[in-house]
């Protein structure tokens, strides 16, 4: 395992601009950090004026959660803090649909905000003691909370399943073109956490693995078949996402609590497999999902398998990608 710490480009502040190798990180201390995966360099963009506890990245803007009722908006052109606004509750987790900003606060409530001029569109209560972790993946918004239970919805819908429990509190979640992982925080133990991965199409109760992480798993990402996990002791571990094979830490030193690719997520309702492009393989998944009579092929969440679940998932393609 490579163990690479903060280098002379981050101390000195001279971070370049954005690559499509390039991760964005940021937590506690309010800092916003960059790990170039071809070099393996930390790196400085710039700070928020505040505590750091959610993050999201939106065509070039960082949305970063405060620890109050604050989100902050970051320009990662300019490497500026360029606003805020408030929102009701803590910002717990973040995602991005391709048009709108998802906050999941406090209260168990998923807020949809305007990225135009920040306004409340709905707010949609959420049947769970807490979220703290939120994700968008084949037509469906998972939300994850400390109670180690995921919850499904189909996308734009307030109709949440149970769709997964592990053995953890759950603190962060991520997907990949087969599998759901889920990051939690080994209970009764703050320095020890676990990531679960599931068949996302099926979920359940059994994992189809386990893998042991070194610190408390508060941030996990999955990007180019890889697993990028973050703790409160300010690592990020570069794991292999079949085994968990720790490759290569990363030290921040400081708390992480966000990570996500500089250029941001595939959020795509259509795209079932990840890919960034809306193809044949993304339909012939979604009919051997609909054959067997899984959740992501009940695209309007009533429980049924008919015209009307074909019908939506090919608006949802022939509306492409935001």
């Amino acid at each position: 395992m490579k163990r690479i710490t903060l280098g002379l480009l981050a101390i000195s502040g001279l971070a370049t601009g954005a690559s499509a190798e390039e991760l964005i990180v940021t937590g506690l201390s309010g800092l916003v950090q960059t790990i170039d995966l071809d070099t393996g360099v930390v790196g400085h963009r710039g700070v928020c004026t505040g505590a750091v506890q959610s993050m999201a990245v939106a065509d070039g803007t960082l949305y970063l959660g405060g620890l109050l009722d604050d989100v902050y908006v970051f320009d990662l052109a300019t490497n500026q803090v360029t606003g805020t606004f408030t929102i009701p509750g803590q910002a717990h987790a973040m995602a991005w649909t391709g048009a709108q900003l998802l906050i999941a606060n406090t209260g168990s409530t998923i807020i949809t905000i305007d990225p135009a001029d920040h306004s409340v569109i709905e707010t949609r209560s959420v049947p769970t003691g807490d979220i703290s972790a939120i994700g968008i993946d084949a037509g469906g918004l998972f939300v994850g909370g400390q109670n180690s239970l995921a919850l499904r919805s189909p996308v734009g819908m307030n109709d949440f399943q149970f769709f997964a429990a592990c053995g953890s509190m759950i603190n962060a979640m991520a997907f990949g073109p087969q599998r759901m992982y889920l990051a939690g925080t080994t209970f009764f133990s703050e320095d020890a956490g676990t990531v679960y991965t599931f068949d996302k199409f099926v979920g359940g109760v059994s994992y189809t693995a386990t893998f042991p992480v070194p610190n408390d798993a508060a941030a996990i990402l999955a990007h180019r078949g890889l697993l990028y996990v973050g703790g409160s002791d300010g690592l990020v571990h570069e794991m292999h996402a079949g085994t968990g094979q720790i490759l290569r830490t990363f030290d921040l030193m400081v708390p992480v609590r966000g990570i996500a690719p500089a250029q941001g997520l595939v959020s795509c309702p259509a795209d079932y497999d990840i890919s960034g492009d809306l193809n044949f393989f993304d339909v012939a998944l979604f009919l051997n999902l609909f054959s067997a009579q899984l959740p992501a092929a009940d695209t309007n969440g009533d429980g049924l398998f008919d015209f009307f679940d074909v019908a939506r998932f090919l608006d949802m393609f022939n509306a492409g990608c935001p």
